[in-house]
């Protein structure tokens, strides 16, 4: 008899029946939906104490009509190579050239030290991401920013509500972006936001945005049901009987075609021009989806922070095998997962899912070394050392406190079992200038 103890999904969508029904009554009204993406845009101003902001068809797309309003072709642009690859060919189809700081080990953000040392006569901007809903450091890089008369752009597609000082993450710097796509925890099924204090610049992207096409009901359609059929397959019941089973068996056996499709970052390539898909407008019902997530995100990036906390006092202890994330003084960090680095990854994984655990590895690249960006190849090893280390213990509400236990449990016996035969974990090595 099969005893193996299953487990809750990793993640699952911030969704209810209020993301579904609204949404497809809503395919069949008229209208381009100025008015609701307006109202949208003026109740995050207000929540995040941002002047303007203007609603885009993605976060891809936000960060490359930023970049191209903000730094004249041929300059370069400073950034993690820790971040998605799309969000580098969007700074490259701005015009711009990337440039890559290398990250600190401890919080895997961009290292403030290594911005410094690459800021030249040529530098027409610093972009900075806010991975895993915790601040880069916010307030350190805008006064450097501001030292050298330079824009601070802020990626913080993952950190809608987090702060800095009581400051909202995106409104430090000349323009924040926001996603709000498909596995967000604020969610308009695909979209995305940029916020500034500039009303030039707010404008200068509404008029490129109301210049794109609404996104096609077809589309929105797909993107329902690609929700509902992940919703049913995370469902705990049907997880536990069929998903986990089967994407377990992958990871143990190494079936690359299973394990590259929760891989969303695999066959990651550069755009040499953006795609006619990508530049749909949002719609009006999407925007009441928004606002209607918004009345719950507060309490629910408080969760997760609860959770995160678990995970860190948890493993108090290891810190020879982990890498814990730790808050910067002042941060309100929001948490979509709890990050951890651990050398040995790919062993604790296997331990993890033997144990009946479902713990996912973090996906992004080191983007300096991809073969896709050579031209803009920099030695960023803290960087190579995170995408290769990372794993992403799950923190979403709907998560229950005793899988956090559980998992709390099963990595402290994997370090338990290794130590009784004998083997000790390499310290985890990199500069930590934080």
């Amino acid at each position: 008899m099969n005893t193996l103890r299953m487990p809750h999904p990793r993640f699952r969508l911030y969704t209810s029946r209020s993301h579904y029904w609204p949404p497809l009554a809503g395919l069949f009204k008229s209208g381009d939906g100025d008015r609701e993406t307006t109202g949208f845009e003026d109740e995050v101003c207000r929540r995040l104490g941002a002047e303007q902001a203007v609603c885009v068809p993605s976060a891809r797309i936000g960060i490359y009509l930023v970049v191209r309003a903000l730094v004249p072709a041929g300059k370069e642009v400073i950034l993690s190579p820790l971040t998605i690859a799309d969000v580098v060919a969007m700074v490259i189809a701005a015009g711009a050239i990337p440039v890559f700081a290398d990250v600190c080990h401890k919080d895997c953000h961009v290292d403030p030290v290594e911005v410094e040392r690459l800021i030249g006569r040529n530098t027409g901007a610093v972009l900075i991401t806010h991975l895993y809903g915790q601040t880069a450091g916010a307030s350190r890089l805008k006064a450097l920013c501001q030292a050298h008369n330079l824009p601070l752009i802020e990626d913080a597609a993952q950190a809608f509500g987090a702060r800095e000082m009581g400051k909202a993450l995106g409104t430090w710097g000349h323009a924040g972006v926001f996603s709000f796509g498909i596995f967000k925890h604020l969610t308009t099924w695909r979209g995305g936001m940029v916020v500034c204090s500039s009303a030039g610049l707010a404008d200068e992207i509404r008029r490129e945005v109301r210049g794109m096409k609404v996104m096609p009901r077809w589309r929105l359609s797909a993107l329902i049901a690609l929700g509902a059929i992940y919703d049913l397959a995370t469902l705990p019941v049907l997880f536990s009987a069929l998903t986990y089973r089967v994407f377990r068996t992958a990871f143990l056996k190494d079936v690359d075609c299973l394990n590259r499709f929760v891989d969303p970052e695999a066959s990651a390539q550069p755009v040499s021009s953006i795609p006619a898909g990508y530049l749909r407008r949002m719609t009006g019902w999407q925007a009441r989806v928004g606002l209607a997530g918004l009345a719950s995100v507060d309490a629910e990036n408080e969760i997760r922070r609860s959770k995160a906390r678990m995970y860190r006092e948890g493993l108090d202890g290891l810190e020879d095998e982990l890498v814990l994330p730790a808050e910067r003084p002042g941060a309100w960090s929001v948490f979509p997962y709890s990050p951890v680095q651990c050398a040995e990854r790919t062993a604790l994984l296997r331990w993890a899912f033997k144990c009946g655990r479902d713990i996912g590895t973090h996906t992004l690249r080191n983007c300096a070394e991809l073969p896709a960006f050579r031209p803009y190849h920099r030695e960023c090893p803290n960087a190579q050392e995170a995408s290769r280390s990372l794993i992403l213990l799950p923190t979403y509400p709907r998560y229950p406190v005793s899988e956090v236990k559980r998992n709390i449990e099963v990595i402290r016996s994997f370090f338990g079992q290794r130590r009784r035969v004998g083997f000790t974990s390499r310290r985890m090595v990199g500069a930590d200038a934080s």
